[in-house]
């Protein structure tokens, strides 16, 4: 096993063994599949010169945390546990993020988006779960993060009045229909009763 190989099994394992212990789901992580030259030792051997192939490689990190960082070729495990993500590479070479990007919040500046984006942290979502251990790094952190929470909060909130005002909309029109209908149907049988 070379030094790279450990070095990677070690920073696999330490990262299962944190997100094991309750951290942020997948759903919080950044993960991104993309492209990377990989050496064929046998291609190269029979050819006598360095042979290269592109193979499809996965970057897996907690938001916030820089030094927990797994990159490695992506496995068909990998390609199930992070099928959105895939797909989106797959489709257009787009990483694909889940939840409200940081970009369109505008609770927090350009700067903060720009900050953030350094550590991987994209989603008002992310930010939101962001561990305290990783939140440390930053300056005011604690603040933004109890801004995103409470966005969060707020907007399954809203989205369950939305629910609410759209079922209640939808039986007043059902309403008006029924009594629409039922003054027709008496205005036939009050011609019924005097023809």
């Amino acid at each position: 096993m070379s030094l790279n190989e450990a070095d990677l099994q070690m920073t696999q394992q330490a990262f299962d063994n944190e997100h094991s212990r309750g951290n942020p789901g997948d759903e919080l992580l950044y993960v991104r599949f993309y492209l990377y030259p990989h050496h064929n030792r046998a291609k190269s051997t029979e050819e006598g010169r360095p042979i290269y192939e592109d193979k499809e490689y996965i970057e897996i990190m907690q938001p916030g945390n820089k030094d927990s960082i797994i990159n490695r070729l992506a496995t068909p495990k990998d390609l199930k546990r992070f099928s959105n993500q895939y797909s989106g590479f797959k489709n257009n070479g787009e990483e694909v993020l889940e939840g409200t990007p940081l970009k369109e919040w505008p609770s927090i500046t350009r700067a903060q988006v720009e900050e953030l984006k350094y550590f991987n942290v994209h989603t008002v979502e992310q930010l939101a779960g962001m561990t305290d251990a990783n939140a440390q790094n930053f300056m005011g952190i604690s603040q933004m993060k109890r801004r995103a929470e409470t966005f969060l909060a707020s907007t399954k909130d809203s989205a369950a009045a939305e629910k609410l005002a759209a079922e209640l909309a939808m039986r007043d029109s059902t309403i008006a229909v029924q009594a629409q209908q039922i003054e027709e149907l008496t205005d036939r049988l009050i011609k019924l009763e005097e023809g």
